[in-house]
């Protein structure tokens, strides 16, 4: 039976920001709101405040499977790395500080989320969907490189003497900057290539790659940027994953740099699996 999937990416992009002397320690966290009940929307919140270097973050990302980009109106609030996003509340930040005189990042959470809910309530959007695989950012041991491709099957069958028919996955992430000396090169602003490779490998009645596939994800580079490393934190499969037509969402992570300025964020897209 031919078989189809796609798989949705989320992609925490630690990238350098703007040219300003700072550097930062902390990357923002997410927070995975959900799914729409067909799988076709996800969102998800990326918040936190750097001490070092000031960056703030209190955004809210819905992305449209169908066309693979940011619903309009969104990313809604506040992104360190964009601070002239066009999609954010009339909020006075300076009006929201704590006792410490750091931003009050629990109520400006709650704001932002407050103002985005009409949105999030009339797609439908919150319904958790199913982690499969991944190594999150926060993990040390016992990976050693998060670079390493991911193996992943879609349903869970138990490992026995039974041999597991369905197919194992396998997604690696590929990029080359499009400057050839980005670090003395003042780059402008542009568009990363991000290459997944995807193969599919039946292991019964012996292991062989059936189906292979690469697709490309656009990462927006900002000015002074140079990227450095990608990997994949978290292989999750959405609501509507049943059936021959199982639908993943992949949450991946990359770094870029600028000397000792660094920045983060995060950045989704879905893709399709590979026909055997």
């Amino acid at each position: 039976m031919r078989q189809m999937l796609l798989a949705f990416f989320c992609a925490l992009l630690l990238a350098a920001g703007p040219a300003v002397a700072r550097e930062q320690s902390d990357a923002p966290d997410i927070e995975i709101i959900g799914f729409s009940p067909d799988g076709r929307y996800f969102a998800y919140e990326q918040y936190g405040y750097d001490v070092a270097s000031g960056a703030l973050d209190a955004a809210i990302f819905i992305i449209d499977r169908e066309t693979n980009k940011t619903v309009e109106g969104f990313p809604f609030g506040f992104i360190a790395d964009q601070p002239d996003n066009a999609n954010r509340p009339d909020i006075d930040l300076d009006r929201l500080r704590a006792e410490d005189g750091e931003p009050d990042l629990g109520k400006l959470r709650k704001m932002v989320r407050d103002e985005a809910t009409a949105k999030l309530v009339a797609l439908e959007i919150g319904i958790a969907g199913r982690r499969l695989a991944g190594v999150p950012m926060t993990q040390r041991s016992p990976v050693d490189g998060k670079g390493v491709p991911l193996k992943f099957v879609v349903w869970p069958t138990i490992p026995s003497a039974i041999p597991d028919q369905q197919l194992v996955y396998s997604i690696e992430t590929k990029f080359t900057d499009t400057l050839a000396d980005c670090a003395n090169a003042a780059p402008p602003a542009r568009d990363l290539p991000v290459t997944f490779a995807v193969t599919a490998d039946r292991t019964y009645p012996e292991t062989k790659t059936v189906a292979t596939k690469e697709q490309t994800y656009s990462w927006p580079i900002a000015k002074d940027d140079c990227p450095v490393a990608i990997w994949i934190s978290d292989i999750i499969a959405p609501p509507d994953a049943r059936g021959d037509t199982p639908v993943l969402l992949v949450v991946f992570f990359t770094t870029s740099w600028l000397s000792a300025v660094d920045s983060a964020q995060y950045h989704a897209t879905f893709i399709e699996m590979p026909d055997e």
